[in-house]
């Protein structure tokens, strides 16, 4: 529900994209009584993108075409005789192909995340508008952009990246998914790579700034941001037991 006695959001006048994009991860309420005043989403969507978009191509270019080629046949799925000759080219066309889509989806779900957190809020008597959804989404999730630059980092200082440690998020040990042995099923892998350091802090931030630029109870920020976080939990559990 609405919070009567929520705060009235500060002016957003003269702090910049960059100077709120900072303050959501080093002084978070600042940032998001700014935002609540004066939306502002460019940048640190463009940062969230760019991050991600750099920590796969980075990645990939540290991963074997052997070891790419064994992954997609651990799969079970059937290479193509040209690819298993030219295992160069098959490397090539994942590479781009993973880097395209990590420009490209990621974006749509942030769109989509700010819709869904907009629909969930106006429900709960805010009258939060669609670009502070957005602005409180993307800003709300810059810790995982410093996660995909740590990413960048390690897999700069490593010879060669596993295509399990890419895919699975063991390349940043801040999650659990340093407890799943060999044997351990894709599921339960990704139940454990959920739990993550970076994620908590993500959820931290999304709480706050929900409840700060739509105006609602902790306790409804905290429920809404869980619920939805979960559910995101649980389609990337459903998604590693289909393939």
């Amino acid at each position: 529900m609405s919070d009567p006695e929520a705060r009235a959001p500060e002016t957003g006048e003269g702090a910049t994209s960059a100077l709120v994009m900072g303050r959501a991860l080093a002084s978070p309420e600042a940032a998001f009584r700014a935002i609540a005043a004066r939306p502002l989403f460019a940048l640190a969507l463009v940062l969230l993108v760019v991050a991600g978009v750099i920590a796969v191509g980075v990645g990939f270019s540290k991963v074997t075409a052997e070891d790419y080629l064994r992954a997609v046949e651990e799969g079970g799925r059937e290479m193509p005789p040209q690819f298993r000759e030219e295992p160069e080219r098959l490397m090539s066309i994942a590479r781009w192909g993973a880097v395209v889509s990590a420009a490209l989806v990621p974006t749509l779900l942030y769109f989509a995340l700010a819709g869904i957190f907009l629909v969930v809020f106006r429900l709960l008597g805010s009258e939060i508008d669609y670009r502070r959804s957005l602005s409180v989404t993307v800003h709300g999730l810059l810790p995982l952009g410093v996660a995909a630059l740590v990413g960048v980092v390690i897999a700069l200082a490593r010879e060669t990246v596993s295509v399990e440690e890419l895919q699975g998020g063991g390349l940043v040990m801040s999650n659990l998914g340093f407890l799943a042995g060999e044997e351990t099923s894709k599921p339960v892998r990704a139940l454990l790579t959920s739990v993550d350091l970076f994620s908590a802090w993500a959820i931290g931030l999304l709480a706050l700034g929900y409840r700060i630029v739509a105006r609602v109870s902790p306790g409804a920020a905290w429920g809404a941001v869980a619920v939805i976080w979960a559910l995101g939990v649980a389609v990337k559990v459903g998604l590693a037991a289909a393939f």
